[in-house]
């Protein structure tokens, strides 16, 4: 199975799963948007930073494991140059989100993905045309196999 892992689903699946991930994602197909990894380490700067709860140096460690990963092809990146950007921008003006979150749906529509996000308005806004899980979903489907 394909999953297309937003920002809010990448971070925590790399900070929770750690190492565990190289051996979950040989069982599955886990992809992410170039854009999603900017995303979530905007939001390491953010808990740093802003919200203090954690370090410089864990921010760091998690961002050079977030490239690690993706260089790799643990979790594969798909890149911008393969989102129909004229589809994704109508679809975002239509359901009145982000540019970003209907590049997500796009993006799924387009690989064939299920679409992770903890974003419940993406969420509810992709189910329209992908199949959708939480975290936590895919949290306990990787846990089970």
């Amino acid at each position: 199975m394909k999953y297309l892992l937003d920002a809010s689903s990448l971070l925590p699946l790399v900070t929770r799963r750690g190492k565990q991930l190289i051996v979950e994602a040989s069982r599955e197909d886990l992809v992410t948007t170039d854009l999603a990894i900017y995303e979530a380490c905007n939001s390491l700067w953010k808990l740093a930073k802003l919200l203090k709860s954690i370090s410089l140096e864990d921010a760091a460690d998690v961002a050079t494991a977030l490239k690690d990963l993706t260089m790799s092809g643990v979790i594969q990146p798909i890149n911008f140059a393969k989102l129909d950007f004229s589809h994704a921008l109508k679809r975002a003006y239509k359901e009145r989100l982000t540019f970003y979150d209907a590049s997500y749906i796009t993006t799924a529509e387009s690989t064939g993905a299920i679409l992770v996000t903890e974003d419940e308005k993406l969420r509810k806004a992709a189910s329209k045309f992908v199949k959708t899980i939480t975290y936590s979903d895919l949290e306990s489907t990787l846990a089970q196999r």
